[in-house]
């Protein structure tokens, strides 16, 4: 009986470090993965923050001093970005859509190259 005893402990000890094992693994492998998004978010980071500056210089010498410039951005899930670009001052509600549409496309010059980036634009209310 003794002898059983130490073979069901032996058995329990067994399993619980194995477990601790798997977690121990799994928890690896969770922390390598996190890295690298925090990575791919500071490289979007800058990329962002570059483009706000740039914009923020487009839009002033357009004589749109301290336009507001909201930056949105969705992950599709496989890694792409949908940024959305929300731009407010008072005069791009007196703006002819011409008008609306070359600031677009001054804007979209101006957008950082990433394939796996996309810009849409809503000018003025």
């Amino acid at each position: 009986m003794a002898v059983d005893m130490r073979g069901k402990t032996f058995g329990i000890i067994t399993v619980l470090l194995v477990l601790v094992i798997v977690f121990c693994i799994k928890g690896t492998v969770m922390s390598r993965g996190s890295g690298e998004n925090e990575r791919k978010n500071h490289y979007y980071a800058a990329l962002e923050q570059e483009y706000l500056e740039r914009t923020r210089i487009l839009l002033e010498e357009e004589g749109l001093r301290d336009c507001g410039v909201n930056i949105r951005w969705v992950d599709d899930g496989n890694g792409n970005r949908e940024y959305t670009i929300l731009l407010h001052h008072r005069d791009l509600n007196h703006m002819s859509e011409q008008e609306k549409s070359a600031l677009e496309k001054m804007l979209s010059g101006i957008e950082f190259q990433d394939a796996a980036c996309r810009f849409s634009y809503v000018i003025g209310s």
